[in-house]
């Protein structure tokens, strides 16, 4: 800073918004690179050709990975530099409604980052305080301390913050999620039935101020409208400038599908990871209109070619074509069937010798899992179609690279409110209130191929204790929120269901004969952070069975 002291360069607004913009952009950091502890080992997603090793398997996770180090590393960064911003506060000449509103942004910002913390390791070392130097003397606190702060921290931050604004920025929306998730989260945790309708409040006070769930599926998640009604919080990036983008954006779009082609032959890059498990694609029914924007059932020859603004529509025609297959009774793709494809790829601009089909057994019956999973485990290159929720044709130049991706992404939208608050009542043994709050979600408009299909039906139909209740609150939320940065490990985790669900629908642990151990539920503290803290010990504050 050419001789310009701290004190000296934050004392200017241009100073201090460093300090604000590095809180917030501390979020690319944790999810611009698929955060593989909030996803891998599910009950959601398998293996692909990116092998994802203890995340899937978790035999071998222990306290020297290098991910859950680096995760922790990063967590705690973006903790500094909240508290460098809240140190700094006073500093700059801030109007005062300013001042407030940055300060109650970086509390929730710092709480936030301890939560997704808590959601991994249970109680944690709680830093809220700003030094030039590393503190090495920090203890861990216990779980019912940690929530406290995350809370207190949070509900300070309510009033602060404005009411509404760009979901880049915190607002009240955004902290009333959070508080809805962190109490939904301490009830489980800490056996809090009063924890369970507090967070069902804060779920409400989202609720209200948002409205009931109006837009339909494809428009929530259209490339070209990504700060839609229902999005809550998003990670930013920005498409202008973008002409030389390589590896600034962030990897979300390369993800959940095989590998289909090189960037360089005009494909997008799929980085062949968090495959989605069979039961999630025999979950959709035929007349799901979710499964059918999700999933790119007609590749082109260059992959953006399927958008509006693509370089070409048409041109090259089709490559690949995956006829989904939902008939229990069909065993076979026959030369008949094959005709009925031809016809149907010519008449969208496609070449009837020119692509290859890949019949997606997509039916619940056990051949049609056989089928499905034989391919997912032999890594056949294009066997599974591409996966299109996180496309970002805007920056369609830069799909060769694993990081090309400026589309925002999503930490938090409406639908998971909604959610969180059927969860809370699956707490308190209210099933048929939960039960109708997940139906909302499903009863959402255009959620069904044709107004003539049967009606979408919901899991949560019948069941009679919380474990049936939670299960298929899992198959619902699964289909819903399908490669989302929302939380999957640690909503199964808080349930006390991850041993359960990965038991019963992880395809990894029965391809490798794996038997569930309860110390899974918590990962394990990394190894240099015991070493590096003189208040911390490996006999006192490893997580057990690391």
């Amino acid at each position: 800073m050419g001789g310009i002291n701290n004190e000296e360069f934050y004392s200017t607004e241009v100073g201090f918004s460093t300090l604000v913009t590095a809180s917030y952009a501390s979020l690319r950091t944790l999810y611009g690179n698929e955060p593989i502890w909030d996803l891998g080992g599910t009950d959601i997603y398998q293996e692909g050709k990116d092998p994802g090793g203890p995340f899937y398997r978790y035999e071998s996770l222990n306290a020297g990975n290098t991910t859950l180090k680096e995760f922790y590393q990063n967590t705690y960064q973006a903790i500094q530099n909240t508290n460098a911003a809240l140190f700094y506060l006073d500093a700059p000449n801030l109007a005062s409604s300013m001042r407030t509103q940055v300060e109650a942004e970086m509390r929730f910002l710092r709480a936030f980052y301890h939560f997704i913390l808590m959601e991994q390791f249970g109680g944690i070392v709680i830093n809220e305080e700003y030094t030039n130097s590393p503190r090495v003397n920090i203890p861990r606190s216990d779980l019912a301390t940690s929530y406290e702060f995350v809370i207190s921290e949070m509900e300070a931050a309510l009033s602060g913050v404005p009411s509404d604004s760009d979901p880049g920025r915190v607002n009240k929306d955004i902290v009333n999620h959070y508080l809805a998730k962190a109490y939904l989260t301490r009830a489980w945790d800490l056996g809090s039935n009063s924890d369970f309708n507090t967070a069902i409040s804060h779920a409400d006070a989202v609720i209200a101020n948002k409205g009931s769930i109006e837009l339909e599926y494809s428009e929530v998640w259209d490339p070209y409208n990504v700060n839609n009604e229902e999005i809550i919080f998003t990670v930013q990036y920005s498409n202008e400038g973008v002409a030389n983008l390589q590896d600034a954006g962030n990897n979300q779009q390369t993800l959940y599908a095989v590998y289909s082609g090189s960037g360089s032959g005009n494909m997008k890059r799929s980085v062949d990871a968090f495959v989605p498990a069979h039961h999630v694609i025999s979950g959709f029914q035929a007349n799901d209109s979710r499964y059918w924007f999700d999933f790119m059932l007609t590749t082109y020859n260059e992959y953006f070619n399927y958008y509006p603004d693509g370089p070409g529509l048409g041109k090259g025609g089709v490559l690949n074509y995956y006829p989904v297959i939902k008939d229990p009774n069909k065993t076979s793709f026959t030369p008949a069937d094959s005709a009925e494809w031809d016809a149907y790829v010519a008449s969208v601009g496609g070449k009837a010798d020119g692509y290859i089909v890949f019949p997606i057994w997509a039916g619940a019956s056990d051949f049609h899992k056989t089928q499905y999973e034989q391919r997912a485990w032999g890594n056949t290159d294009r066997r599974l179609p591409a996966f299109k929720k996180f496309d970002n044709p805007q920056n369609a130049a830069n799909s060769i690279n694993n990081n090309g991706s400026t589309r925002s992404i999503v930490l938090a939208r409406l639908t998971e409110t909604y959610f969180l608050k059927a969860e809370a009542l699956i707490g308190l043994n209210q099933f048929s209130q939960a039960r109708d709050i997940v139906q909302e979600i499903v009863d959402r408009p255009g959620n069904k191929v044709d107004s003539g299909g049967e009606d979408i039906t919901n899991a949560l139909d019948g069941v009679s204790n919380q474990t049936e209740a939670l299960e298929a609150y899992f198959l619902e939320s699964g289909k819903e929120m399908l490669g989302e940065y929302n939380g999957r490990w640690p909503m199964l985790r808080r349930t006390n269901m991850l041993g359960h669900m990965l038991t019963n629908y992880n395809a990894d642990f029965e391809r490798n004969g794996i038997t569930w151990e309860e110390h899974w539920d918590l990962r394990p503290i990394p190894q240099d952070a015991i070493q590096l803290n003189e208040a911390l010990t490996f006999e006192n504050d490893q997580n057990p069975g690391y």
